[in-house]
């Protein structure tokens, strides 16, 4: 949501200057403001074109001795037409290029606000669908860092006095802030009863300011589950959602790749996978080795 605000500043930025750093978006700016003028200039090129050519031929049938005038008439009535060509040749050059606009990447604002993460150490992962690893949302969600974006972008829009910003900057602020606060304890290693109280109570904060602050915004299925399951889930497991990620999945998987080079030498396929699951399962349960019966000691022949 903050990304398509910062989108909406650099449509009003493209009204008011051209003055920046994108090849892109200075060409979609500049036919953004040429276009209405060019388009009164046709509009005026057309209708005195349109004057001539009626003057000219009204003389032409009038004042037959007067063929001196009428010729003129007739030539400047041609050399308009010919700038009627050239401006519609324009304008048609200049729709095309507001079409066409520009990358939303190289919109000003939104090169401030991914500038001020990246300050931070965020940035998007090409491989996510430019979205955000757990690490970067831990970051991203500091107060100190929630202060550097919306500073960021306050600075950025002092040359537009942009009413888009000014009215959704402490929204957005309090939205991320209240949202930090429901973050900071799931992320925590173990919930009490305590604090999955004030986990619910702070996801109630949060979702009721996201639905009076933006009706007509829609519950994505992630804030549907902090909504509806994760006080639920603290409850019963203690821990937060983090325990569903996959980073603990990879992990599982080097150990497994470990402990496959450590048992390597068994070849039977089937043994060799039960030893890898036998010395997994002991790592993480080491108090079923008690329940291991001892080797039986060799009776020595006398």
């Amino acid at each position: 949501m903050l990304e398509a605000v910062c989108s909406q500043l650099d449509l009003e930025l493209a009204n008011h200057t051209t003055d920046v750093n994108s090849s892109s978006f200075s060409k979609y700016s500049q036919a953004l403001q040429r276009l209405p003028l060019l388009q009164v200039d046709l509009e005026n090129a057309k209708h005195a074109q349109e004057v001539l050519q009626q003057v000219a031929t009204y003389v032409a049938s009038v004042n037959g001795e007067k063929k001196t005038l009428a010729v003129d008439l007739l030539k400047q009535s041609t050399e308009k037409k010919k700038s009627v060509k050239a401006l519609e040749a324009k304008v048609a050059k200049c729709i095309a290029a507001v079409k066409r606009g520009y990358p939303e990447k190289e919109g000003p604002f939104v090169k401030i606000l991914d500038n001020a993460l990246q300050s931070f150490g965020v940035q998007r992962q090409q491989y996510f669908s430019e979205a955000f690893i757990g690490n970067h949302v831990h970051k991203a969600f500091q107060a100190p860092n929630i202060q550097t974006v919306h500073i960021n972008i306050t600075i950025g829009t002092r040359k537009t006095a942009s009413p888009i910003w000014k009215s959704s900057r402490t929204s957005f602020q309090t939205t991320f802030s209240l949202y930090s606060k429901c973050h900071g304890i799931c992320d925590q290693n173990y919930i009490d009863e305590a604090q999955a109280h004030a986990l619910n109570q702070a996801i109630e904060q949060f979702m009721a300011f996201y639905r009076n602050t933006y009706p007509e915004a829609t519950v994505p299925l992630k804030m549907h589950l902090l909504e509806d399951h994760a006080v639920q889930w603290a409850n019963t497991y203690h821990v937060g959602f983090g325990l569903l990620g996959e980073q603990g999945a990879e992990s599982i998987h080097a150990k497994f790749n470990r402990l496959g080079l450590v048992f390597a030498p068994i070849r039977d396929r089937v043994e060799n996978l039960l030893c890898i699951v036998k010395e997994h399962l002991l790592s993480i349960e080491p108090q079923l080795v008690a329940a291991i019966p001892p080797p039986a000691k060799r009776v020595k022949n006398i």
